[in-house]
């Protein structure tokens, strides 16, 4: 039933961004420049995707999480990502995560979800069996209608043609948003906020891909890799669209 309601509010969005296209042409919510009718991506033009800056090689990331992480508690075996920005480089990257966070614009992460799953497709060392997006809490995805990390899996999908599990896990624990936190605090907002959802089953033995909208220090993500770990999973991968670094 919930997935059923879900289905129609995309159908209903989709059918609404499709006339607004009729009677307004896209613009890019970078620099508002009007999109040619054939645009590839929806909300972002060609000379600002050139202008988008590459993501540090998962080496470097891995070693950022490294510094943040407790030791004993690392479960991430790899970590990659698209891009690299920061959210005080504005106009820029960030407009497009706020509109797909806060403003209910789906599409954009299935279109940057797509690019996404292209860079897996060369970084990953070996094959998964199945992407798992970050959880929300029940009570922010009343306030937003979706999960935005689901998005961004979707569009991961495309790419690499394999499941999409969003009940192995749930989010367990209402937390604080991640954004002003520091490290420290970052690890203790979300240990043990994750746990089994009501498919954990098909963990056992799996080899996943964690998909989520921001790498920072990696908590979250680790902490979901943590979740994973003991229910079973073999290992963890972890990409996200951006890597807040400068």
């Amino acid at each position: 039933m919930k997935n059923a309601g879900l289905r129609l509010l995309r159908y209903v969005s989709d059918a609404a961004e499709s006339m607004l296209a009729l009677l307004m042409p896209w613009r890019c919510l970078i620099c508002s420049a009007v999109l040619p009718s054939d645009t590839l991506w929806h909300y972002l033009c060609q000379q600002c995707f050139d202008r988008l800056q590459p993501a540090p090689p998962p080496p470097v990331l891995g070693s950022i999480a490294d510094e943040h992480l407790d030791p004993d508690e690392r479960a991430l075996s790899h970590v990659m990502a698209r891009w690299s920005a920061h959210p005080t480089q504005r106009p820029g990257l960030f407009d497009l995560i706020y509109a797909l966070k806060y403003y209910g614009y789906w599409r954009i992460g299935v279109e940057l979800g797509i690019e996404l799953g292209a860079a897996i497709h060369l970084l990953r060392g070996r094959d998964y069996d199945a992407i798992i997006p970050v959880p929300i809490h029940p009570a922010r995805r009343r306030e937003r209608g979706y999960n935005q990390s689901e998005a961004i899996a979707e569009g991961v999908q495309h790419i690499l043609r394999i499941p999409r599990w969003t009940d192995a896990l749930r989010r367990t624990r209402y937390t604080q948003s991640q954004t002003t936190l520091s490290a420290a605090d970052r690890r203790t907002n979300t240990r043990g906020a994750f746990g089994a959802g009501t498919m954990a089953d098909r963990l056992r033995g799996a080899q996943l891909l964690i998909v989520d909208d921001v790498f920072t220090t990696g908590s979250t993500l680790n902490s979901v890799a943590l979740a994973a770990l003991e229910h079973g999973a073999a290992s963890v991968d972890a990409a996200t669209l951006v890597a807040a670094v400068q």
